[in-house]
């Protein structure tokens, strides 16, 4: 088996103060192992763990450190597991903090166990999930939730990657330099917190009523964007405030009567989109239509459309892609939870008229008419 290098700090044997455990057991093929062949271990356990690693663990209002879980275990393990974990500092560089809920003092040990955390990250870029209890709107009077926030941001110069269900104000400090982040998750209304010059992906959890250039003048080129909510005015002017954008997506769109259609607008960079099907309720049925209607689209190259492909909603499709301005779409894909024998490729067929190609879940169906 080939290990993956990692970037860890040299530490040899003669370095380490050996436990108890080794002493007595010097022929454990555990202790065996070179230290950089253990830190190799330890980062590829760590790396395998789907979302970051867990700092505490919440028996109803209790909260304690998550010492049964990677990367902390293996400090628990023995004196020489200890020391080569402390030693290796991408172990440390992802983090899951889930915030408190009450106004119940946090015990000194767990803001201590934060800092120790972040420490022996070294001056590895830090990926933050932030996670939370309950969801109230006084989170920001909570002195718990203050203390480990004013931690976190205290390293906010190393932030790679932020994701989790804070809004920006709910931030201590009342701007975050961060010229690292490159993954950001926030709030509309918190994205003026952030100077984030280098930001790649942006996701957006709330609706925005506005584009407001003052908000977001130090992340404008930003090429990949996602909304959880957005109305057609706001798909359409986004060029505005984002004019780099590549990728676009749209996870639920909503307020289809607010005159979205007042001026002509141009995307001039955006070569993906994504977006839902039109719904079978007539009250959303032009939504597609009105975020459509006069685009100009002229990198546009791959349009996925989620949901189940009826009849209805190809048809309603057809008709909001019959008003865009310009367009050279080579793919529409669909992408859904049905299984892919199930796809009618009769119903889909027809808009090979707007595309070259038509796939499922990026998988070419076979459609026997030809591209006009």
């Amino acid at each position: 088996m080939t290990v993956p290098h990692h970037e860890t700090e040299t530490l040899s044997l003669s370095d380490l103060h050996f436990s108890p455990i080794y002493m007595l057991c010097p022929e454990s093929h555990i202790h065996q192992l070179p230290v950089e062949l253990l830190q190799q271990i330890f980062s590829l356990i760590v790396n395998d763990i789907s979302d970051c690693p867990s700092i505490f663990k919440f028996i109803k209002t209790r909260v304690s450190g998550n010492f049964a879980s990677p990367p902390l275990v293996f400090t628990r393990v023995c004196r020489l597991w200890r020391d080569v974990a402390h030693s290796t500092t991408g172990l440390w560089s992802r983090i899951q903090v889930t915030l408190p809920s009450g106004d119940e003092p946090l015990k000194p040990f767990l803001s201590s166990l934060l800092q120790s955390w972040l420490a022996r990250s070294g001056s590895q870029l830090l990926t933050l999930r932030i996670d939370r209890i309950e969801l109230t709107c006084r989170l920001i009077e909570s002195q718990p939730v203050i203390q480990l926030l004013e931690i976190l941001q205290s390293e906010s110069m190393r932030w790679e990657t932020v994701v989790g269900v804070l809004y920006g104000h709910e931030w201590p400090c009342s701007n975050l330099d961060t010229p690292q982040l490159r993954t950001l998750e926030c709030a509309w209304s918190g994205l003026s917190r952030f100077n984030a010059p280098n930001l790649h992906r942006l996701r957006m959890l709330s609706q925005s009523v506005g584009i407001n250039n003052s908000l977001i003048s130090t992340c404008k080129n930003v090429p990949h964007l996602h909304f959880q909510y957005a109305s057609p005015k706001i798909i359409r002017f986004i060029s505005v405030a984002f004019p780099l954008l590549e990728t676009l997506v749209v996870a639920q769109v909503i307020g289809c009567y607010d005159d979205a259609k007042s001026h002509s607008v141009t995307h001039s960079c955006l070569e993906s989109l994504t977006l839902p099907l039109p719904l079978d309720d007539y009250y959303y049925s032009h939504q597609l239509t009105e975020i459509f209607d006069g685009l100009r689209l002229p990198a546009l190259r791959k349009l996925t459309l989620v949901g189940y492909p009826t009849k209805l909603r190809v048809d309603r499709t057809m008709a909001a892609l019959a008003v865009i301005a310009t367009c050279n779409l080579q793919v529409i894909d669909f992408q859904s939870a049905m299984p892919q024998d199930e796809v009618d490729v009769d119903v889909v067929e027809p808009l090979l008229s707007f595309a070259r190609e038509i796939s499922f879940r990026s998988v070419l169906l076979r459609c026997r008419a030809p591209h006009n």
